[in-house]
């Protein structure tokens, strides 16, 4: 099982025992000044090419990987007492890969991206002009689809290394590293 494969059947499993969320993880950057900057972003896809996920164009993340593409996941399994680190490469999807995943949103996922992406993080007077926003959007996109947003911003990590952590209270917990080798992933246990 290639650790993208054990990734996902431990996510499935968490959902299986209830959990709303396994598909998040924080995502760890430097910040321009050099700092720490961890956030939680939604995973919207993972294959052998990486894992992706989506966000606004302008945003401080953006701008962080864009400067320093070397970044960290990090997901917590409460269910199941696991936790899943990868650190890897970012990289962004093409403006036509962006509005083939756009197309795939629902309409009022879209509607509502459409009225924060552009002042994403940016300070606001009220949330009413927001809504207002997404209203007049809604209105004029009832019967059409939307375009896809200039701030649709698909990213990809390409991971270089996984740290799988099993945590037990009845024994030892269980880590095993997979480390890029060659084509493949080199696998070791750790301790804990």
């Amino acid at each position: 099982m290639t650790p993208i494969e054990l990734l996902t059947d431990w996510m499935d499993d968490e959902k299986s025992a209830g959990a709303a969320y396994a598909q998040h993880a924080v995502l760890s950057s430097q910040a321009l000044n050099g700092s720490a900057h961890g956030r939680v972003v939604a995973i919207r896809e993972m294959t052998a090419a990486g894992i992706l996920f989506f966000t606004q164009a302008r945003t401080r993340k953006v701008a962080e990987m864009q400067q320093n593409p070397r970044v960290s996941l990090t997901f917590w399994l409460e269910r199941r007492t696991r936790e899943v680190m990868v650190e890897g490469e970012a990289s962004f999807l093409t403006p036509e890969q962006n509005a083939h995943y756009w197309a795939s949103y629902p309409q009022w996922a879209q509607l509502r991206f459409c009225s924060y992406a552009p002042t994403s993080g940016e300070p606001i007077e009220d949330k009413r002009m927001l809504e207002e926003k997404r209203l007049a959007l809604q209105q004029t996109y009832q019967d059409q689809p939307l375009p896809c947003s200039p701030d649709y911003c698909g990213v990809t990590i390409k991971p270089q290394r996984f740290v799988f952590y099993q945590y037990r209270s009845d024994e030892l917990s269980d880590v095993w590293e997979y480390v890029v080798a060659g084509d493949g992933f080199q696998q070791q246990r750790l301790s804990p």
